[in-house]
């Protein structure tokens, strides 16, 4: 009875030392930041992103962010049309994902013509984003301690669209789907997708990127 007694009660003590040591048994998901630039993930590429098959791929701030996000979370995020001064509206309208004004890990940094992922928060209270740029840099990471201060765009806050899983060691398999692309209609703004009335990838190249800034009041085919 002592003998079994003492093989418990070891049992439970390495049980403990265990989980305390070991990273790989942890029950909250580990934030990975990217401070590199992707490398042919496919989060990035046609292969999944909605930005790249229409054309808009990176360097594009709003495919970057689409890309990761997607990576982040394994799955397809919700903001996945419009330019970078139409995601923090359109969040805001869809109820898509949580927003504030307090950094957040993986959290969507809003301009008004600028989006990034906050990758780190330092310890001295400044901010880490990676990001890319239309016409510009393929990636980059920089580092923020007044988010106002981009270029003079308007700051609007942070979408929280980072859902972390509550399992590290679940693992996601991501459907590959090369030969699909998506088509997009412009409506209200925004793109929404439809089976009618859609603009193809072809289209949107020939539009010289009017499409994606509604503002421009273009229109494919206009109504006679």
């Amino acid at each position: 009875m002592i003998k079994i007694l003492k093989k418990g009660i070891l049992a439970v003590i390495m049980t403990a030392l265990i989980l305390t040591l070991s990273p790989l048994t942890a029950f909250s998901q580990e934030y990975k930041p990217r401070l590199t630039a992707p490398s042919g993930e496919p989060y990035y590429t046609s292969k999944l992103n909605v930005y790249s098959q229409t054309g808009y791929g990176m360097p594009n701030c709003v495919a970057y962010a689409y890309g990761r996000l997607y990576e982040l979370n394994g799955e397809a995020p919700k903001l996945n049309r419009g330019d970078a001064g139409q995601w923090w509206s359109m969040n805001k309208r869809n109820g898509y994902y949580k927003y504030g004004d307090v950094a957040e890990r993986g959290a969507v940094a809003c301009w008004s013509n600028h989006v990034a992922i906050v990758e780190e928060i330092n310890n001295d209270g400044s901010i880490t984003v990676s990001e890319s740029h239309w016409g510009g840099n393929y990636f980059n990471t920089k580092t923020y301690y007044n988010m106002s201060s981009h270029y003079g765009q308007r700051f609007y806050g942070y979408i929280y669209a980072y859902t972390p899983k509550a399992d590290d060691d679940e693992e996601v398999d991501v459907d590959v789907k090369s030969n699909e692309t998506a088509t997009y209609s412009f409506e209200d703004s925004y793109f929404e997708p439809q089976e009618k009335t859609a603009f193809s990838a072809l289209e949107f190249k020939q539009s010289d990127n009017k499409i994606m800034n509604p503002n421009n009041n273009f229109i494919l085919n206009p109504k006679q």
